[in-house]
């Protein structure tokens, strides 16, 4: 089979290889569409670790192809989605459903093969079933939105509350859906692109500033009749926006980092202090039964598969894999979510 691979800095190859071997509790999915992420990005870029030896990609949907005998509950041909972080079963994070937090997790494409391949080998606790009405291309934006989801159920988000994302690429967007689709009452946003904004406004945001000096000084002067209750912090990198997110919220109100920052960041801890600013971050999603944020995810897109297909912005095959982080890497391009297509 054919699959891509983090050769080195701003490296991506696509070789053969052997299509893997079923173990026991396993579950082999052909893969449909494989998604790029932040994170592959800043592991292309080498702010993160990278395995050369392995496929990368971890935003996967696709069909079952084959169940280990032990596995119930999936046959061949299942439409899925898959998680990309799987626990070690028996800790305490993953029998409260938080295998995120796990300290002898897996993750697929960084500590074990990843989906941007023909077909990639998974546990059969990582995949979730797709619904009629949520295809690949869908399917495949249902782990980068668990994220989010995630995320504003650990910083508690009220309907009717006001958020605002700092951000407009594809976390960012994702982002502002599922706050909407959670109850907040109006959510806004920062750009710093054209096409970003109007990807904002497409996926429900009330109102977009761009993330200028000038932009950001016409947020300021809107706070006073409008003081938002969540910064959502979705940019990461070297940017700010973190010490931003911390100025722009009401005294008492919430700070979720989603955002994955290359370097320390400082902060003001007094100003936190007197603003009373309580600060939330995460990495992942809980997949417990009780709060399963990847279904929470996938009720999200069959509730409005219009709007978070737009969020999709270039679709390219396996064999221009390179070609397509380079787009992701290059916002100019008009770039949102880049995915690599497989038949």
């Amino acid at each position: 089979m054919r699959a891509a691979f983090i050769a080195g800095r701003d490296q991506i190859e696509v070789r053969d290889i052997d299509v893997p071997a079923l173990d026991t509790g396993d579950v082999l999915v052909r893969v449909r569409n494989c998604g790029i992420c932040g994170s592959d990005l800043h592991a292309l870029r080498g702010d993160l670790p990278a395995r050369k030896s392995i496929p990368c990609g971890h935003e996967v949907s696709g069909e079952i192809a084959a169940v280990a005998t032990d596995v119930t509950g999936f046959a061949v041909g299942d439409r899925v989605t898959l998680a990309a972080a799987t626990g070690c079963g028996a800790c305490s994070y993953c029998t409260r459903g938080a295998e995120h937090l796990c300290q002898r997790r897996s993750f697929l494409g960084m500590t074990y093969p990843g989906g941007m391949a023909e077909y990639v080998r998974v546990p059969a606790k990582a995949v979730h079933t797709l619904p009629d009405g949520v295809d690949y291309e869908l399917g495949a934006l249902a782990e980068p939105l668990a994220i989010p989801v995630h995320g504003l159920h650990l910083a508690n988000l009220k309907a009717g509350e006001r958020v605002l994302v700092l951000g407009a690429g594809a976390i960012g967007l994702l982002t502002t859906m599922a706050a909407k689709a959670m109850g907040a009452g109006e959510v806004v946003c920062t750009y710093r692109y054209p096409h970003q904004r109007d990807a904002a406004l497409a996926v429900g945001a009330e109102g977009v500033y761009e993330a200028t000096e000038l932009g950001m000084d016409g947020l300021r002067r809107d706070l006073p009749g409008h003081p938002i209750d969540l910064v959502v912090e979705a940019v990461g990198g070297q940017a700010d926006t973190l010490e931003q997110a911390i100025s722009l919220v009401k005294p008492g109100g919430r700070v979720l980092v989603l955002g994955i920052f290359s370097q320390p960041k400082a902060i003001n801890p007094l100003l936190m202090a007197l603003r009373e600013v309580h600060l939330f971050a995460t990495q992942g999603y809980c997949q417990s039964p009780e709060r399963s944020d990847v279904a929470t995810a996938i009720e999200i897109l069959a509730g409005d598969p219009g709007r978070a297909r737009g969020i999709i912005s270039h679709r390219l095959p396996l064999d221009e894999a390179a070609e397509a982080f380079r787009i992701a890497s290059d916002k100019s391009s008009g770039s949102l979510k880049v995915q690599v297509t497989l038949s």
